[in-house]
């Protein structure tokens, strides 16, 4: 036998010796040296303190990154933002639009082992009317559809007779609008929708959820609640979809510091960085682990009515808007395509009638902001500032490094054109109270769709979305062109929605927009499982995670 034909021969017996080991030795082999073995304990960073774990008062994306593994919705919103089923597993609507019947899962259980039921879904429902609206934040999501919502709210949960809502039986919910509503379901993955208890949740108290051990219909129970440290989550054998969750522990770490919690990915701290900052695209050793997710719009509020004297000038708020290149922003945060300008309030990724771009179907029309310092200075000397007379304002903003730069950004753009800008800053909770209030003259304000329609965003410039009177932008009749398009289908609506859009932003100049972007994350290479969505949060439900 020729030497090449013994090497050939011995490389082939070497194969099968290999193959024979990898197989696990037969029948009789364990097999499992070469798959993946996933972590059972989970550890992820949130941006912020959180407030309430209370379904009612769970107001923002914080929170949420919480609020979502313990509470299991009838519906949830995939990345896409298609509408996935929860514990609905089934519904339908009647011809005439406002009779919406849903079909709950009957082996849905709560952590104690109690039923999920449709009488709890209305009481939860009823719940946040009664709480009223200086404490639910989304309440508007349930009185602006739901039949005589409106009218009770403030009131105990049994005088609300009349509220169109109610259990046909212990596992079908029925819901009533006031009117018709093209995308109703869409607005179901909110947390006010959530299934509550009364006696877990009392009306108009929210300590409950401060103390862990509650039982709790997502896949996770809460088993330490240190607002400022972290929150530690144990698996709940009970979740309806408990045989594909890998986990047993979850920690959520509150790490207000990117640069910290980019930190603790790196050093394997966490495993999962929710809010990680747009800086980290440019980070060669992190290029693998970044997951951008979310349309969301960023933008100055401007206090028409109850700021500034010269804010209440339309001229001037128009002024504000053409002086600021948004080019600058993009350069300024530099982190490749996530940031892009925007000319309108609606960012890009929401669908217009026909599917393509709701952003990019006005841009082709023409830009509703621009660029014109020129004409920005004019309309100022109109309104009679000039170099010796200059507007005094303050923009108020709630600090972490990107929100530092925008305003840096913002002060410089607006010295060009007679405007000399004061910052302010305050922590998240002040902030969003004084924002909500309107102790503010500009204020940063940025919103990730809740549901995919653009509606969502015209809604925030409406005047009837704050049923409690806190207006300081939108009018009248940008609510008439708003709700006119609730009575149209199709191509119609959407041009409706197109012009109200035009004479909120370019006609009233109720607010400046500025940049759109996504949402950027760390996750460990190999994970699989999370389900992130356009409102730019997470559902860590069946997430796998390497050792």
């Amino acid at each position: 036998m020729s030497f090449k034909k013994i090497i050939t021969l011995l490389l082939s017996l070497l194969m099968v010796i290999s193959l024979a080991a990898c197989s696990g030795g037969g029948q009789g082999g364990g097999g499992g040296e070469s798959e993946t073995k996933y972590k059972t304990t989970f550890t992820y960073a949130v941006g912020g303190e959180p407030t309430y774990m209370d379904p009612a008062k769970c107001g923002d994306s914080v929170t949420a990154e919480i609020h979502n593994e313990i509470w299991y919705p009838l519906f949830y919103l995939t990345e896409t933002g298609a509408v996935d089923n929860g514990d609905c597993i089934e519904w339908s609507v009647d011809d005439a639009g406002l009779v919406y019947t849903f079909k709950l899962d009957p082996n849905a259980k709560w952590s104690d082992g109690v039923p999920i039921t449709a009488d709890q879904y209305v009481y939860g429902i009823k719940r946040c009317i009664g709480y009223g609206f200086d404490e639910v934040g989304y309440l508007t999501m349930i009185t602006n559809y739901i039949l005589n919502a409106e009218k009770h709210v403030g009131e105990a949960v049994a005088d609300m007779n009349d509220v169109g809502v109610k259990a046909v039986d212990d596992f079908t919910l029925e819901i009533t609008l006031n009117a018709k509503c093209p995308f109703f379901v869409s607005l179901l993955p909110t947390q006010v929708f959530a299934a509550l208890r009364p006696e877990i949740a009392p009306e108009k108290d929210s300590e409950w959820s401060s103390t862990p051990g509650y039982p709790t219909t997502g896949a996770f129970v809460p088993t330490k609640i240190d607002s400022a440290s972290e929150y530690i989550l144990e698996k709940n054998p009970n979740f309806a979809h408990a045989d594909k969750v890998v986990v047993e522990t979850m920690i959520a770490k509150i790490m207000p510091s990117m640069e910290a919690s980019q930190m603790a990915f790196q050093t394997g701290e966490i495993d999962y960085d929710t809010s990680a900052g747009t800086d980290v695209v440019n980070n060669p050793a992190l290029k693998d682990a970044v997951r951008i997710n979310g349309n969301i719009n960023y933008y100055m509020n401007l206090n028409c009515y109850t700021g500034p004297e010269a804010l209440k000038n339309r001229d001037v708020r128009r002024a504000i808007q053409l002086g600021i290149d948004r080019s600058a922003f993009v350069t300024a945060l530099d982190a490749g395509d996530i940031f892009y300008e925007l000319y309108g309030f609606v960012p890009v990724g929401l669908p217009d009638w026909d599917g393509s771009d709701f952003r990019t179907n006005a841009d082709k029309e023409h830009k509703l902001v621009y660029t014109d310092k020129e004409e920005a200075k004019k309309l100022m000397e109109g309104a009679g500032f000039n170099e010796n007379n200059r507007l005094q304002l303050t923009y108020y903003y709630n600090q972490n490094a990107m929100h530092d730069t925008v305003s840096a950004v913002i002060k410089e753009q607006l010295k060009d054109i007679y405007i000399d800008v004061t910052l302010k800053t305050a922590e998240l909770r002040t902030f969003f109270d004084d924002r909500s209030y309107g102790r503010y003259d500009m204020a940063r304000n940025a919103f990730s769709a809740d549901y995919m329609d653009p509606w969502n965003y015209m809604e925030l410039m409406a005047i009837y979305n704050d049923p409690e009177g806190r207006t300081f932008f939108g009018d009248e009749t940008y609510d008439k062109i708003l709700f006119e398009s609730m009575d149209l289908e199709g191509q119609a609506r959407f041009e409706k929605l197109h012009e109200a859009e035009q004479y909120a932003i370019e006609t009233q100049c109720f607010n400046c927009p500025l940049f759109g972007y996504g949402d950027a994350s760390l996750e460990k290479p190999g994970t699989t499982g999370v389900i992130t969505n356009p409102q730019a949060n997470h559902i860590f439900w069946y997430v796998k995670c390497p050792e």
